[in-house]
């Protein structure tokens, strides 16, 4: 090892995750000085670049503690005690097309409503937040999270922190109101202060309960008050993880017979209107935020699926992307090759179904 180049020798420990590093500074005084001084955003970089290419991707459902009913997506079992306890998953890997079975998450509480990944940390938003590791297994909960609120989580590359964002209700005596507030931390859950930081006030939208995070930036849908359709949105809410600043982004008018969906694809935004009822999705990318302008790049109709398909996540397959879709009444996932158009269902996973009003949580570019 002594006789390996700097260069190539920090590449290969770039493929080690974290808990992996943290016992080889063990091995030697030179491996400990070594590992110790190595940059921890180059390796960062190297580790995320790597990722992206082999596309380690997996999913579960959000709703973690239901008990009954037979397994879709992901099977649980919670064992809570003095206030924490283990969450016991069965995780679907999109990429390689099988189940990963038995994945143990350390929780404190099973009153969380949503479960959102960032890098290795998967953040439980409810009745309170809490941050889990899960290369270290670490677990912190978050102060003062009494208030209920759409909960949104994300990475800064600017400040290399870690941001959690709650947008939530006020009312006063005149005025209804929606604040923003952000709570930061590292990796290793140490926070940067011990309360949270206001940067929004705003009048009150309804926003969708799923966000995604691309690029620094976390997205919500804001539906249309007062439409008969209750789904029907023109505007999306997007809060800089970097800026700590929120603004409105105007996007193209829905189809009166389809819903919208937020997704990331080639580390780029992109609005999917869903038909309801059937297998047609329209798809435009949001090419310049600043001046909210979209572009119209995919539209995907199979007549053979009678059912609305909407999408989870992009996947990359032997350097090829390919958007991962769910049906919301059938069985199976989809997926759907953007270069060549087609569409095909893999035999592991067609088993998997999707309740009614639940989204898969989905985790991306991560080791286990």
């Amino acid at each position: 090892m002594s006789e390996l180049p700097d260069d190539l020798l920090v590449d290969v420990l770039s493929r080690l995750p974290d808990k992996s590093l943290c016992r080889f500074t063990c091995v030697s005084k030179e491996w400990h000085s070594f590992i110790s001084s190595l940059d921890p955003g180059f390796v960062k970089d190297l580790r995320r670049k790597r990722l992206r290419s082999n596309s380690y991707i997996y999913i579960w459902n959000h709703s973690l503690i239901d008990r009954y009913g037979d397994p879709y997506i992901m099977s649980c079992n919670v064992e809570v005690e003095h206030g924490g306890g283990t969450l016991r998953v069965s995780i679907v890997d999109t990429v390689h097309e099988r189940i990963k079975e038995n994945y143990s998450i350390p929780i404190t509480t099973t009153r969380f409503h949503e479960v959102i990944s960032c890098h290795n940390l998967v953040c439980f938003a409810g009745g309170i937040v809490s941050i889990c590791n899960l290369i270290t297994q670490e677990k912190a909960t978050l102060p003062d999270c009494d208030r209920f609120g759409h909960v949104g989580f994300g990475y800064s590359s600017l400040s290399d922190e870690f941001k959690v964002v709650r947008w939530f209700m006020q009312e006063n005596e005149f005025l209804v109101s929606m604040r923003c507030e952000i709570f930061s931390l590292t990796d290793r859950l140490r926070f940067k202060s011990d309360s949270w930081n206001l940067i929004d006030i705003r009048p009150f939208e309804r926003l969708s309960e799923n966000s995604v995070f691309v690029n620094g930036v976390i997205y919500w849908l804001i539906y249309t008050q007062h439409h008969p359709n209750p789904m029907d949105t023109d505007t999306i809410l997007a809060t800089d993880l970097d800026r700590d600043e929120s603004k409105l982004i105007s996007c193209p008018n829905l189809n009166p017979d389809s819903i919208a969906y937020l997704v990331e694809l080639k580390e780029c935004l992109y609005l999917a209107h869903c038909w309801n009822g059937k297998a047609i999705v329209k798809m435009w990318r949001l090419e310049d935020p600043s001046n909210c302008v979209w572009v119209s790049e995919y539209y995907i109709n199979f007549a053979s699926i009678r059912n609305t398909i909407v999408p989870l996540t992009s996947v990359l397959v032997d350097r090829f992307e390919k958007l991962v879709f769910i049906s919301l009444e059938g069985r199976g996932l989809l997926y759907y090759d953007v270069e060549n158009g087609t569409m095909r269902k893999p035999d592991n996973l067609g088993h998997l179904k999707l309740r009614q009003h639940e989204f898969p949580c989905v985790l991306k570019y991560m080791e286990f």
